[in-house]
């Protein structure tokens, strides 16, 4: 995981993107030595979402919901 703080990302954003696709390493970005948000390659993130979505499902189905 790299850790970036915010002028480093407003400076360096192509880079820095064009490195996550190659690592696929999140990116941490820091303001005043305060982890503030993560970028994730967008796949990871869309994966993300369908786990969420899929366990979302069995919730509901496991409480009657559907």
């Amino acid at each position: 995981m790299t850790l970036l703080s915010t002028s480093e990302i407003r400076s360096k954003i192509a880079t820095v993107l064009t490195r996550l696709q190659k690592t696929k390493k999140p990116v941490v970005i820091t303001r005043r030595g305060k982890a503030e948000a993560v970028l994730i390659p967008i796949e990871r993130y869309n994966a993300m979402l369908d786990l969420l979505e899929d366990r979302e499902d069995e919730l509901d189905t496991s409480l009657g919901r559907r």
